[in-house]
């Protein structure tokens, strides 16, 4: 046990280190705001945030020939500024509006650490302002009205109304808008509220969170995701009517962006251009709105960086820019009132100066004088300040031009100087996490290893005395070092773990190296050629689903090239031509289009009538009558469900919701499983069946195209595997224990990339889930589309612990060898993760390492899932008076 937990805490820190070596967390506390000391030409400013609009889409025509965003479109080409506006993955909510709002990307797994609330304080134009007043989604106001001083008031509809269903999403914009003409209408009768609406540097922000639930439902090409673009285009002209009515001063200023786009079947998440290009248009006090071409306004756009939209509301309404913003004042959208202009420019590069300084000071605080590197373009707080008296001195003499573009150049050499400082220890991480792989390689190396040689019981102690007196010298001087320069706690275990790894692969290796060397042959060599050449395999598949058919093509030969196994199976040639007939059908499915792209429930319907099929079949033919019973039992849950998804189906069409009793059901069978310990059958191809069986209700509950038919078809080839293996003696070759490890892998990974590729994580449809709920629940949503992934999981590592059983071998070899595999293929994505080149590029990097460490972490939890369904006494052959004609053998 405390094997597997060792390898748990060693991949947990594995797959924490990718995130302090290439994310971190840009918050720096205790700085000093900075403002444009010239009056701002806009009192207030409207943000409109279009919830999971694509940039393509604003630009489209619908089927009339008439704009989708006739009103926006009429205001870039005539009197206001448009563009593009760049997101960052995650392409999610909270880090978009984090992103346009506070001028910061955050974090990535700080999607993790909340969701409605914020993990952590951060500043943004709402902290800034006289007061801001929102509309919309209670998931993304709840976010900005956490922790502020009390000048956010949010109004939001209730969770409930974010409905995953039917065609009516636009109600929630329609809410947005009529409550904010009722607000307006009401100011002039209140006169508490009339006094606020007088103050300047005022926000109202309109959060419009139809676009996005129409865009999950009903997909972005859709008619009801145009037509909810049209309604928000006409309800985006009536909201600047009511404030320009009300007033009547043309200090307003507008902005509309959206806080990430969508793909093509409804999905946001990763780095595809679908997700991260939005549109932005800004018009009203403060615009340009000289030079508008009206017949070429299409190519006259000003593109920005998300993050840019945070200095633009700052100088727009003369209010401090956030302290922690990274964005750069787009200035082409400023107004030409130079003066103004070039204070703006100044007060942004004076808040980016001292978040650079900022970061100069922490770092050095943390590192020893010896160790410290300074961005040498900014080796001293001294350069910093005289680029920025430069800037002043240019502006006192008039050269409003030349100021604008001093301050420019010094925003570029802070943003590097912040990059630089936050990738500070990027080569020293790598280098560590790189040697603490190596020893944990050899470590599980050792212990295999350990069980196929015998090895000697003389103890060299003075050589084991000075391994010890190193590693422990290393490791105190590596602690006083990081306890001195104020580390984060992880950083201990970034740098002593692989000193405690080599330490212990040393002291346990050189025992049995002299024995190893004798056991290795040449043919050893080419078996381990093999066994690279496969791995890459995997890691290819991952990029190209493609050749993962190819390596199920080469794997249905099996059979017939392993020579030194076919003699064995002489009785066993139909297996051997179901093998090679699963496996070619296995092949198909990595080359078909990934699930979620498109919701096909014929194809579910089929899916769930062959696996009703196959466990009524394997039921039947049960001998002992209580295994018959039971396994009936389960095998009739498999046509209710079927039934679940065709009433909620047709609930939800008719508008009527979900079904109470249909919920509840689908709960019960997602719980199915959880009964198999009580009253499963105790031999092991009655209890295997009876997994496959449970877990089949909540995978077809969870399914939308063809993964019940992938799901039949490799479980007839699980069953198949322990069959042919069952011919393989137990005192077989470690080659062959390892080819078996390979085999689990390549299955295991093939149940994830099976149905999809990498987009399959992101290409989440919420009408997946409609039949446990139809609110918007993140948490909930995203633990049921866990366990749909990990139900092949399930089944995989049930085939190899049947395997394990019948061969009577230790599990702990067994894991120990996909560890190895695994650590081979993981050290490769440990160093393809990148933080730089496009997004799509660095979600892409990030994405695969992840499903790698938490594929192999999944692995170890697994067998304790494996272990709780297989739990009582279990028997592989008919060691009670009655059994199935499947354990005789």
């Amino acid at each position: 046990m405390w094997i597997i937990l060792s390898a748990v805490f060693v991949q947990i820190v594995f797959l924490l280190s990718v995130f302090d070596i290439h994310f971190h967390s840009p918050i720096v506390k205790g700085m000093t705001p900075y403002a444009n000391p010239i009056p701002a030409p806009a009192k207030r400013l409207v943000l409109f945030s279009a919830d999971g609009l694509r940039f393509d889409t604003f630009l489209s025509y619908g089927n009339d020939r008439e704009p989708n965003a006739k009103f926006l479109r009429s205001i870039a080409s005539s009197r206001g500024k448009w563009g593009l506006s760049n997101t960052r993955v995650p392409t999610e909510s909270r880090p978009g509006h984090v992103a346009m709002i506070a001028g910061l990307y955050e974090d990535p797994s700080a999607v993790f650490r909340g969701w409605k609330e914020n993990p952590v304080e951060f500043d943004s134009v709402f902290n800034q302002s006289s007061y801001t007043f929102g509309w919309g989604s209670p998931d993304i106001l709840s976010m900005f009205s956490k922790g502020t001083k009390g000048n956010v008031m949010s109004y939001t509809y209730s969770s409930e109304s974010e409905q995953f269903t039917g065609h009516d999403a636009y109600k929630l914009d329609e809410w947005v808008f009529e409550h904010f003409e009722r607000f307006i209408k009401m100011a002039p009768h209140n006169a508490t509220l009339s006094s606020m609406l007088q103050e300047r540097k005022l926000i109202f922000f309109i959060h419009l969170l139809g676009l996005d639930t129409n865009g999950h439902t009903n997909k972005p090409h859709s008619t009801f995701y145009t037509d909810n673009l049209r309604y928000v285009d006409q309800g985006i002209a009536k909201i600047e009517g009511l404030i320009n009515d009300y007033f009547k001063d043309n200090q307003t200023a507008f902005i509309f962006t959206a806080d990430h786009g969508m793909t093509d079947w409804g999905s946001h998440g990763a780095g595809h251009p679908s997700e991260t290009q939005t549109p932005i248009v800004a018009w009203g006090a403060g615009i340009n709105t000289k030079n508008i071409d009206a017949a070429h306004w299409e190519n006259n756009r000003n593109d920005m960086e998300q993050a840019d939209v945070a200095p633009l509301m700052a100088a727009l309404l003369g209010i401090n820019f956030p302290v922690n913003s990274v964005g750069k004042l787009p200035l082409a959208y400023l107004a030409d009132e130079m003066l103004w202009k070039s204070h703006c420019a100044l007060a942004n590069v004076q808040q980016l100066s001292r978040s650079f300084q900022a970061l100069t000071q922490r770092q050095q605080d943390r590192s020893l004088s010896l160790r410290f590197r300074p961005f040498w373009p900014l080796e001293s707080n001294q350069v910093s300040a005289h680029n920025l008296q430069q800037i002043e001195a240019s502006i006192r003499s008039g050269y409003y031009n030349e100021s604008i573009q001093q301050s420019l150049n010094l925003m570029d050499l802070c943003l590097q100087g912040m990059d630089y400082f936050y990738r500070y220890d990027e080569f020293q991480l790598k280098m560590f996490i790189t040697l603490a792989y190596i020893g944990w390689a050899g470590i599980l190396a050792v212990f295999i290893i350990q069980e196929r040689v015998t090895t000697s019981k003389k103890k060299t102690g003075h050589q084991f005395r000075l391994i010890d007196q190193i590693v422990f010298g290393l490791s105190v001087v590596i602690f006083i070092v990081l306890t001195v320069e104020g580390v984060p706690f992880l950083y201990y275990a970034y740098h002593l773990l692989p000193l405690m790894l080599w330490w212990y692969c040393l002291r346990q290796s050189k025992q049995m190296l002299r024995q190893t060397i004798r056991l290795i042959r040449i043919r050893h060599f080419v078996w381990a050629t093999f066994l690279l050449g496969g791995l890459e395999f995997i890691v290819a598949g991952f990029f190209y689903r493609w050749f993962l058919s190819v390596g199920l093509v080469f794997m249905s030969l099996w059979p017939h090239w392993d020579q030194h196994s076919s003699s064995r199976w002489r009785h066993h040639e139909t297996f051997k031509s179901l093998w090679m007939f699963t496996f070619l059908i296995l092949a198909m499915f990595p080359v078909f289009p990934p699930v979620g792209k498109h919701s096909v429930p014929i194809l579910v319907d089929i899916g769930g009538m062959i696996l009703t099929v196959m466990a009524f079949w394997s039921s039947l033919v049960m001998h002992h009558d209580r295994d018959r019973t039971v396994l009936v039992c389960y095998t009739i849950a498999i046509p209710i469900t079927l039934y679940v998804r065709h009433s909620v189906s047709d609930s939800l069409v008719q508008g009527q919701g979900l079904p109470v009793l249909e919920q509840a059901l689908s709960w019960i069978l997602l719980c199915l499983p959880l009964t198999l310990p009580l009253i499963g059958p105790s031999l092991v191809w009655p209890r295997l069946i009876g997994i496959v069986i449970t877990l089949t209700p909540s995978f077809l509950l969870l399914s939308l195209s063809y993964e019940g038919i992938f799901f039949a078809v490799l479980v007839v080839a699980l069953a198949i595997w322990i069959r042919l293996e069952a011919a393989i003696p137990a005192t077989d070759s470690f080659w062959t224990q390892l080819r078996r490890s390979y085999f689990f892998l390549f299955l295991t990974f093939l149940s994830f990339f099976g149905l999809g590729n990498l987009a399959s994580l992101n290409s989440f449809d919420p009408s997946s889930v409609r039949c446990f709920v139809t609110t918007f629940s993140p948490f909930t949503m995203a633990g049921l589309l866990l366990w749909k992934i990990t139900v092949p999981f399930i089944a995989v590592s049930s085939a190899l612990w049947a395997i394990t059983v019948q061969h009577q071998l230790s599990m702990k070899n067994v894991y120990l060898m996909i560890l190895l595999l695994s650590a081979a293929m993981a050290v490769q994505f440990f160093h393809w993760v990148t933080s730089r080149g496009s997004w799509l590029d660095i979600g892409t990097s990030l994405s695969h390492y992840v499903i790698v460490q938490f594929t192999v972490v999944f692995v170890m939890l697994l067998r304790s899932v494996v272990q709780f369904l297989t739990h009582g006494p279990i028997y592989f052959h008919a060691t009670r008076p009655t059994a199935s004609k499947y354990d005789k053998d």
